[in-house]
């Protein structure tokens, strides 16, 4: 069970409802939703930098599925296994992004996504990448991309953060979404 209770739509304020609208019944979305003075932008970022990403979704996936390792956050885990196996991984695949560099028999990564990995465990283990790291990223990213990836890192950081200290609950069942009246 959650540490406070999660969102409730019948004492929000307006700004928050319409953050919350049309948004899945997830728990993470219900615990941000309890505060009023971020969740909106909060909640914003989030779209951006999922639906609304310019990083290839493998990439995005094998980062946000690094931090949740190295976070040792299993709800963030849980939610983005599902993602990453809706844009092709395999369960072995997923489950060698845990243990990298240790090699999971048939398990390949492609170059850059190795430097992915590298790359998000120096930013979440020493809040900074070396030069190579970050020329290497560089050779296939862009300086926006390259924003938005440390961006995308940080995200999962906080996010991981709230799941864990909140201790949210797995979602085991289909969620629906938020249909609040809106004035």
């Amino acid at each position: 069970m959650a540490r406070i209770p999660y969102f409730d739509p019948e004492h929000a304020p307006e700004r928050v409802l319409h953050a919350m609208a049309g948004k899945r019944k997830i728990n993470i979305f219900r615990m941000v939703a309890n505060s009023e003075n971020s969740a909106p932008e909060v909640l914003a970022l989030g779209q951006t930098l999922s639906k609304g990403s310019s990083l290839d979704p493998t990439h995005r996936e094998v980062v946000i599925l690094r931090v949740a390792h190295l976070t040792n956050a299993p709800y963030q885990w849980h939610e983005h296994t599902t993602v990453a196996k809706r844009v092709g991984f395999t369960a072995e695949k997923i489950d060698a992004i845990a243990t990298y560099p240790n090699r999971e028999p048939g398990v390949t990564f492609s170059p850059f996504e190795r430097t992915l990995i590298e790359f998000t465990d120096a930013v979440v283990i020493t809040a900074t990448a070396p030069d190579e790291l970050f020329e290497a990223v560089r050779t296939d990213y862009n300086d926006s991309r390259v924003v938005e990836l440390v961006l995308l890192i940080g995200f999962y950081m906080m996010v991981a953060r709230v799941m864990n200290t909140f201790q949210l609950e797995l979602e085991t069942e289909k969620v629906g979404n938020y249909h609040l009246r809106l004035d």
